[in-house]
């Protein structure tokens, strides 16, 4: 896994409950202007967050075949909106989206990555179909034909760690000033971290390894975060994010 300060770490967990605040900075000048945070996405964000704390059930669809159910509750909600002013907060700038971690054993489904959705790790759009199985929180098989299939099964093999097949923190990306098309665009991938990747508007991110940092055991040094295009989220049945669109009013950036 790419080094990333703190994060990921118990070392991390141990300076916030001090109440100490903490805002990690990774990307290049260009993103940190492009991505600089506002009031307003806190505020979007935020209520996110709330939403997303009371569902007991959070579920994943797309045209595509994704069809996947998370149990909630378990686990907090985790919110980045780029900055931090409460005691023991930790943020990232730039940012602009929400996670939490499902259930223990209670994530099932399929997972459809197609062409266009990003492998964050690589820094890679996905070129072919790559089918992910999922059991009680865990892949079981990856299926495709293309090379994305095999360099993902390659990566997670890697570790040699069986805990690095497990679903991780799954969330959607708020931030309208993020773009999708970012690395094909830009000659500083090998500086960043990939945010405009992790927050562009309306992704769904779902994630595959450590959940150390909404406070589980796996620490998991195998981190494969996966932002998907064109999918529908669900929260306990209330869609909050249709075809890559978010739906409730109070979430929707200005003129979105």
């Amino acid at each position: 896994m790419q080094q990333l300060g703190l994060l990921f770490s118990k070392e991390q967990n141990e300076i916030t409950a001090t109440g100490t605040r903490v805002l990690m900075v990774l990307e290049p000048m260009s993103v940190l202007q492009q991505m600089f945070p506002t009031e307003e996405q806190r505020r979007r964000v935020e209520a996110a967050g709330v939403m997303m704390s009371q569902a007991k059930s959070l579920h994943v669809t797309s045209a595509a075949g994704t069809d996947i159910r998370y149990g909630l509750s378990q686990y907090p909600v985790l919110t980045e909106y780029g900055y931090t002013d409460e005691p023991g907060r930790w943020d990232h700038w730039p940012s602009g989206f929400l996670l939490t971690q499902g259930n223990d054993e209670d994530i099932e489904g399929t997972i459809m990555i197609m062409p266009g959705d990003i492998l964050n790790a690589f820094r890679r759009y996905v070129q072919t179909p790559v089918k992910m199985t999922v059991e009680r929180g865990k892949v079981v098989a990856i299926e495709g034909d293309g090379m994305d299939a095999t360099l993902i099964k390659s990566y997670i093999e890697s570790f040699d760690d069986e805990r690095a097949y497990a679903i991780s923190h799954i969330g959607w990306g708020m931030n309208e000033r993020a773009n999708w098309h970012h690395m094909a665009n830009t000659r500083e991938l090998d500086a960043e971290l990939g945010m405009n990747a992790l927050a562009f508007y309306g992704n769904v991110l779902v994630s595959l390894g450590p959940n150390s940092e909404v406070g589980g055991t796996n620490d998991t040094a195998c981190h494969l975060d996966i932002p998907l295009r064109n999918c529908d989220l669900h929260l306990d049945g209330v869609p909050i994010v249709l075809n890559g669109k978010i739906i409730p009013e109070v979430l929707r950036a200005p003129g979105r």
